[in-house]
């Protein structure tokens, strides 16, 4: 009988270390050691898809509004940090003026195949 109480106590014990860690874990931000054009793109896709949850109904207008403007000034901060750098895209969508990746064959927005 007693083993069957030891056995509660060292899986409650477990449970609450699994429970609790996630709070006393020091992680730093989402993309913040990585380089300006990966936080910038980081940025971009956050925006696109608040863009899409607040589209959906998903999102309200007070938190969207909160949460664009949080995201485009990381993506300033991320764009005016790697100013001198090379740019990851390759240019712009000739139809919907869509940002291009250099390996893209097809536009992500509109779908538009890029020419070679």
């Amino acid at each position: 009988m007693t083993s069957v109480y030891v056995f509660g106590i060292i899986l409650a014990v477990l449970l609450a270390a699994v429970l609790i860690a996630p709070l006393f874990e020091r992680g730093e931000a989402v993309g913040s050691g990585s380089s300006p054009a990966e936080r910038l793109e980081v940025a971009l896709d956050a925006l696109r898809e608040i863009e899409f949850e607040h589209e959906t109904g998903k999102i309200g207008d007070d938190d969207y509004r909160e949460l664009r403007a949080r995201y485009a000034a990381d993506a300033i901060a991320a764009r005016d940090a790697g100013a001198g750098e090379a740019s990851p895209m390759a240019g712009r969508c000739a139809v919907c003026d869509a940002d291009l990746k250099p390996e893209s064959r097809f536009c992500s927005l509109c779908g538009t195949e890029v020419a070679a």
